[in-house]
């Protein structure tokens, strides 16, 4: 239980109705949005509108909570579950609220997902306030979000620069907002350090593939999706294996954790098959889920993560490759 927050009986908490991803799935969103619910559920019932692509529970009223009780320990959590195609409409939406009668809305994800529900922010927040926790990490700042940055009551960032980009988006429509800095945490109970012998972390990387002598792993862990790049990062991998012996780019590998293929990216098998020598260029793809104790495995691993966007940079293999070209592997001949 998150001490931050003191217990209330169920009959005295705030509502919160959270629309976003299905907190029982396995995306980013949906992972975070999962720990705030699990680490708040003493203090506030939570209602969310669940929604997934096609999602095959739509049309049900899920309860959950003898096993955010399990989880949590906390005795009476309230959280209800309304699996929904995406993340529903506004006649759906307000159904909810006159069924359900939330005290605040909270949104999570891109806001171009939620243009329905901006549409109708002038009825809504004449009741019920709107909380958005949202990221934008670079500039320029987005004007095109003003409007719907307008449409909140309380943004939270999850840097200190997207807070400073909601206020420079806003300017002086921001004066009746409220700002906050809300960093995604680390839950160190599911997450930690493990010693490099562990016998569990060794037969893990043995199961990887990896080399017993292996002297650098790095991981990619997101969706094969255009905007994530994964064959920019192959590419990258390829130029920068291209630099060590061949002695020493056979104790390197890069693990892909993500579909081998996907209709909105990329085949990456065709992809490997095509660039990487499988001796010099090593790399693998991990496409079945882990547990959340396989994850700790799998970043206990690695010597780094990398994640890349879409539009930051003109060409980000040869940026990748610069980067990992003053790696340790290169710069100290490990």
């Amino acid at each position: 239980m998150n001490k931050d927050y003191k217990y209330l009986p169920k009959d005295q908490r705030k509502k919160i109705l959270l629309i976003c991803d299905d907190i029982r799935v396995h995306s980013g969103v949906a992972t975070i949005a999962q720990q705030i619910v699990k680490k708040t559920c003493q203090h506030y019932n939570w209602v969310q509108i669940a929604g997934a692509i096609k999602h095959p529970d739509q049309g049900k009223k899920l309860l959950l909570d003898k096993e955010m009780a399990k989880e949590t320990g906390v005795k009476d959590p309230s959280i209800m579950l309304y699996p929904v195609h995406q993340y529903g409409d506004s006649t759906f939406l307000r159904q909810i609220i006159n069924h359900e009668k939330p005290d605040a809305i909270m949104i999570f994800t891109d806001p171009r997902y939620f243009a329905w529900l901006f549409n109708s922010e002038d009825q809504i927040r004449n009741s019920i306030p709107i909380i958005y926790l949202n990221i934008w990490d670079n500039y320029p700042a987005p004007m095109y979000n003003k409007e719907y940055y307008e449409s909140c009551d309380l943004l939270l960032g999850i840097s200190k620069q997207t807070v400073n980009i909601n206020k420079l988006v806003l300017g002086d429509k921001g004066k009746n907002k409220i700002f906050k800095y809300v960093p995604h945490g680390l839950n160190d109970t599911l997450f930690n350090i493990l010693d490099d012998n562990s016998p569990e972390l060794l037969q893990f990387k043995k199961n990887l593939g990896l080399p017993e002598d292996n002297n650098f792993h790095l991981v990619f862990n997101s969706r094969n999706i255009r905007r994530k790049q994964p064959s920019n990062i192959i590419m990258a991998w390829k130029l920068f294996t291209e630099q060590l012996s061949p002695k020493e780019a056979k104790k390197c590998q890069l693990t892909l954790k993500t579909e081998a293929s996907f209709d909105h990216g990329t085949d990456l098998t065709a992809v490997i098959e095509y660039m990487c020598p499988p001796e010099t260029c090593r790399v693998g793809v991990l496409q079945h889920k882990l547990s959340t104790q396989e994850m700790n495995l799998l970043y206990n691993s690695a010597d780094g993560v990398i994640q890349i966007s879409t539009s930051s940079l003109p060409n980000k293999s040869y940026f990748i490759f610069s980067i990992l070209s003053n790696s340790s592997v290169v710069s100290k001949g490990r």
